[in-house]
């Protein structure tokens, strides 16, 4: 399977193959049963709280308006819908590269979480973080991390929770994984939901806490170890009580490629060989059936725009896999266009989105079943794609 790539290693955005299952082993598993810029920047120096981990400042950086999510290197930049950088800081990747002593990677998402008012990053292997404007960080806790050791993390919307899955990579032939919810600031209220084992190499599954849907968790199902330098689409999208982890919701690949990055509208699934792509909304519900229809073919990536009105469909990256390439579709049916040389990789609101390089800019509001021309805007510094703000589901 051609598919993107995003590595906390940022290693480089490749192809590789095969979908995972899911981890198995588990105690109380979670299977059936947003332009402007408000407020004074808080202090980059942290308080500390009663119970020793670093407590936000007075007064923290509110962000409102939309933007895109980039890292560039070792920097994270939050990406305005006209191309410019509205905030940047940088950061230390976490300890963690290989699986084991073979040197099989590591598969990690992007360290970054939003919520509906902050952008939170992973600094090194353990401190928690929330940016600035215009720039710098101000730390807000801490998560567990080491040479072998490493977390995944998803702030709630409403800046009270933290939710984090610890994997320990410690055992020579297997991953231990735990995931607990506990309060944002303070470490309060901790409860460990789920914990499983996992084999180290390419049939091994992780979970990745990506956001929040109406209080419950949501989580990717992606492959926890590869040889192959890139990462997979998640073989699942889960989505799971916040406080017991049992499953509310399952959204499974059959024959198709998921969405990479998620929408509050829910998820696309793109056929291996027709391109005909399965809308599901948060409750595993199909909405509807579409495809890249006249704007080409060969996509390999799909995501739903914030308000579920349009689509886009991408591809670019891989071994043998076509130069890069963005379709989008309004649905309804609405306009449509095709950008070359470009892949997008998420929608930062309805009429921009964003690419490894570039903002594309989507005339959606342009009447009829008509095609449109989508303004390419080239970015300062291209990276990799690390979500968007808001990131409530």
């Amino acid at each position: 399977m051609r598919r993107l790539a995003l590595l906390v290693t940022m290693t480089a955005l490749l192809g590789a193959c095969g979908q995972p299952s899911t981890p198995s082993g588990s105690r109380h598993s979670p299977s059936p049963s947003a332009s402007a810029l408000a407020s004074a920047s808080a202090s980059s120096t942290p308080t500390v709280s009663a119970s020793g981990s670093p407590a936000p400042s007075s007064g923290p950086t509110t962000l409102t308006g939309h933007y895109g999510i980039l890292l560039a290197g070792a920097t994270l930049q939050l990406i305005k819908p006209d191309a410019t950088i509205a905030a940047t800081t940088s950061f230390t990747p976490g300890s963690v590269q290989f699986c084991s002593s073979s040197q099989d990677g590591a598969m990690q998402p992007p360290p970054v979480s939003a919520s509906n008012s902050q952008v939170y990053f992973r600094d090194g292997d353990t401190r928690i973080r929330r940016i600035n404007v215009p720039s710098g960080a101000t730390d807000v806790t801490t998560v567990p991390g080491g040479p072998t050791t490493v977390s995944f993390f998803s702030v709630s919307p409403d800046d009270q929770r933290i939710a984090v899955v610890v994997e320990d990579l410690s055992a020579a032939t297997t991953i231990s994984l735990r995931l607990y919810v506990e309060d944002l600031v303070g470490h309060g209220h901790h409860a460990d939901i789920y914990t499983t084992t996992a084999p180290k190499g390419k049939t091994g599954t992780t979970l990745w806490p990506t956001g929040w849907h109406q209080g419950a968790l949501v989580l990717a199902v992606v492959v926890a170890c590869t040889f192959e330098p890139a990462g997979l689409t998640p073989s699942e999208w889960h989505v799971s009580n916040a406080s017991t982890a049992v499953r509310m919701a399952t959204i499974t690949a059959n024959n198709c490629w998921l969405s990479y990055w998620p929408s509050p509208a829910g998820v696309g699934c793109i056929g291996y060989s027709s391109g005909a792509t399965t809308l599901y909304d948060w409750t595993g519900k199909v909405l509807a059936v579409t495809g890249p229809g006249s704007t080409g073919s060969g996509f390999t990536q799909t995501s739903l725009s914030p308000a579920g009105n349009s689509i886009f469909f991408g591809t670019g990256f891989g071994i043998g896999a076509p130069p890069p390439a963005t379709g989008i579709v309004q649905l309804g049916p609405g306009p449509y266009a095709t950008v070359q040389g470009h892949m997008a990789c998420e929608w930062i609101d309805e009429d921009h989105l964003l690419a490894y390089d570039a903002v594309i800019q989507f005339p959606a509001e342009t009447p009829g079943n008509v095609h449109v021309n989508a303004v390419v805007t080239p970015l300062a510094t291209s990276g990799i794609c690390a979500g968007r703000f808001p990131g409530g589901l």
